[in-house]
């Protein structure tokens, strides 16, 4: 009786063990030095055919070995394959395995191959290191994390994502779905809960960042931006919140590029597909380094070659000479 008293003990202590160590690891917080490393991948389109998507899986693992990431981040069109279930569990697997922090929003292709957004969701928080929610405003995937000062467990940064949706089901308008009003009171809300210098991430960029090109941008514009024919106002709430400084979308893969819009960055991921993509431009990663107490951040486009392009620094780099 002692014997099995010990045992059902040492269980109920290792599961708490393994509970408090789940929600340690799942904590963002700036590092000692005051820095924070986000990883921005995006528009993989994995196919498993013919292994035409061997380089996502080998780009997500140099990017981890080079960049030592805080929190990996998965902008949308992650799979595309005709049979997404194996390539799914696949990409799971893998950062499950790797144990760095990660979490994605949806594109307007994901859920095309026959797993609706709500399946994808429960197939990505399998891994105990995803960091994903769903919300409860329309679309899947309307959530922030906040990231903890290196000395305490207050909030000094914080980061939005939002479900940018995919085709406008409007009849007349066409194009792509615009953000939602409830996501956008979302949005306001928090904010007034979390009054930190703050980021975004979504799939489709904003029709903003057709203004960011009338300015100083750094990276490549290959292609028309893709937005929604339709403005209905998140850049103006993100303005007035006086906290958000910059925002970063995938969709357009001839586009890497970064501009700023009334003092906010505008900026693309690099497309991190292969062949099984459209676009011309080699497959890479968005590196974006957070400083504890300042509004500023670096960021630069590295290559699966390893080659470093279009490095800046916000706001300086942008600012008139």
């Amino acid at each position: 009786m002692i014997n099995k008293t010990f045992a059902l003990t040492g269980l109920i202590l290792s599961c708490l063990f393994m509970t408090v160590s789940v929600q340690a690891q799942n904590k963002l917080k700036f590092k000692p030095d005051g820095k924070f490393k986000i990883v921005q991948m995006t528009d993989m389109h994995i196919s498993l055919r013919a292994g035409q998507s061997e380089v996502c899986y080998e780009l997500i693992e140099e990017a981890i070995r080079t960049e030592k990431p805080d929190l990996i981040v998965f902008t949308g069109d992650q799979v595309t394959e005709y049979q997404p279930e194996k390539a799914w569990k696949r990409l799971v697997k893998q950062m499950k395995q790797s144990g760095v922090p990660w979490t994605m929003i949806f594109g307007n292709h994901d859920h095309e191959q026959g797993l609706t957004r709500d399946e994808l969701f429960d197939m990505v928080k399998a891994a105990p290191n995803c960091l994903m929610e769903k919300g409860n405003v329309k679309g899947v995937g309307n959530y922030i994390l906040d990231i903890e000062s290196k000395d305490s467990d207050k909030t000094a940064m914080t980061l939005y994502f939002m479900d940018s949706h995919a085709n406008c089901e409007q009849a007349r308008v066409g194009g792509y779905q615009w953000i939602d009003f409830s996501q956008i009171d979302w949005f306001i809300a928090e904010n007034k809960r979390h009054p930190y210098p703050s980021l975004l991430f979504l799939h489709i960029p904003l029709p903003e960042y057709n203004d960011a090109l009338k300015g100083k941008i750094f990276g490549e514009k290959h292609e028309d931006i893709c937005s929604p024919r339709l403005n209905s106002g998140l850049f103006t709430a993100l303005k007035e919140s006086g906290q958000v400084i910059g925002v970063f979308a995938g969709h357009d893969h001839e586009n890497d590029f970064i501009g700023t819009y009334y003092d906010i960055a505008l900026g693309y991921g690099r497309v991190s597909a292969g062949k099984n993509a459209y676009g011309s431009l080699s497959p890479g990663i968005r590196v974006i380094e957070l400083t504890e107490g300042k509004r500023e951040f670096g960021t630069y486009i590295r290559l699966k070659s390893g080659e470093i392009k279009d490095r800046c620094q916000f706001p300086e780099s942008f600012q008139s000479e």
